[in-house]
């Protein structure tokens, strides 16, 4: 038995804890904006969780959605269906999932994307039911697809049935909303939680719930906890990456046969976890944007530069597309991909500065290092030659 961990799976990033910290005011803000829906006073809603990375969006999510399908009387009269669109990356397949839930025996094939979506809109009107769709990381939906947003937003413009439909999007900034129409964002804009960042002492309080949920009792002493808070200081408090700090802080101390995680065990973490993102992510990205990425890891990596511009950057890119055999984007799409990246925490953006002519933007890597993300991304890269 584990000298160090009590129950591990409490520290991964799918874990929904029992308390959320700090977070328990915008779950009852959560919880009034849905209310009259839940109580069949309004037939839909919308809203928004908007936030940087580690400020808990998904897991406030997540416990609101827990916390519906855990009541009976919700659970009977609601569709409750969570998604995330870094993960589906198609409008055709959120809206799948929609219908795999509300019609389980319809075909995922040979129907359009809107004679599905009026389907299972139908479906769930017939059962007397409405439905609620959690669509997480759901940035690049907005800038992508506008022509869906306005479809799910605006059912009762699109089908002759009562909108039924509640949406719950979590983004990373209010950025993707400023190029809606006036009359979607009218539509949208009506909810918005803004989370702000973590202060030193609230992460503190955050690492304390995990420890007494994950780790056998005084195996963390409360300096392990303070360093983990201090070096996730560096990025802003997140608390995914501090969480991820104690997880392997903890297999280092069992590694070297310790009974406690020492503040050392966590320094020594630091070089194990990126600071806004895990290689699970990567996985999760589209051929394009990992293109990208790994044209920014071979260029820093043998240039030796601290950043490289948005020219250049894309010159790689294209250079290495035609190398494979793909098509590359425009430019207007790979600027839109900078952007997603950016947002998610892969790579940093800042106007030039001294030593270049003109202004332009440019690119850096704060997360892995170049040389893991060029042995991680060429290898997927290349098996598609």
């Amino acid at each position: 038995m584990s000298k160090i961990f009590k129950d591990i799976n409490k520290l991964l990033p799918k874990y929904v804890p029992e308390r959320i910290p700090h977070r328990e005011a915008e779950f009852n803000n959560l919880l009034n904006i849905f209310k009259p829906v839940l109580d069949d006073l309004e037939s839909y809603t919308h809203a928004f969780i908007i936030g940087s990375s580690g400020v808990g969006k998904t897991m406030l999510a997540r416990y609101f959605e827990r916390h519906l399908l855990r009541d009976k009387k919700y659970r009977e009269k609601v569709y409750i269906i969570y998604t995330n669109y870094r993960v589906e990356k198609k409008p055709g397949n959120l809206i799948r999932k929609l219908t795999s839930i509300t019609i389980p025996s319809m075909p995922p094939r040979g129907f359009s994307i809107e004679e599905m979506f009026i389907a299972a809109l139908n479906a769930a009107e017939k059962e007397d039911k409405r439905i609620l769709m959690i669509i997480d990381d759901s940035d690049s939906l907005f800038r992508r697809d506008k022509e869906f947003i306005y479809m799910i937003s605006r059912v009762d413009e699109i089908s002759q049935t009562q909108n039924i439909l509640s949406l719950l999007f979590i983004l990373h900034s209010e950025e993707p909303l400023l190029n809606l129409d006036p009359w979607t964002a009218g539509t949208l804009k009506r909810n918005i939680i803004r989370l702000s960042e973590y202060t030193y002492n609230e992460l503190i309080d955050i690492l304390l719930a995990r420890v007494e949920e994950a780790f056998v009792e005084g195996s963390i002493p409360f300096e392990t906890v303070e360093t983990c808070a201090d070096i996730s200081s560096t990025y802003n408090f997140n608390a995914r990456y501090a969480i991820e700090l104690l997880l392997n802080g903890g297999k280092i101390a069992e590694y070297y046969g310790s009974s406690e995680v020492k503040p050392e065990h966590i320094r020594l973490a630091r070089d194990k976890v990126p600071p806004s993102f895990s290689v699970e992510d990567l996985r999760h990205l589209s051929i394009h944007e990992k293109l990208i990425l790994y044209s920014l890891s071979k260029l820093l990596l043998y240039s030796n530069k601290a950043f490289v511009s948005t020219g250049e950057l894309e010159e790689e890119y294209q250079a290495i597309c035609n190398e494979i055999g793909i098509t590359p984007i425009s430019h207007t799409w790979f600027w839109n991909e900078i952007k997603t990246l950016s947002y998610f925490g892969f790579i940093s953006r800042r106007d030039s500065g001294k030593g270049y002519r003109g202004r332009t933007t440019l690119i850096g890597l704060p997360s892995f290092s170049a040389k893991f993300l060029e042995d991680i991304l060429g290898r997927e890269v290349y098996r598609r030659k």
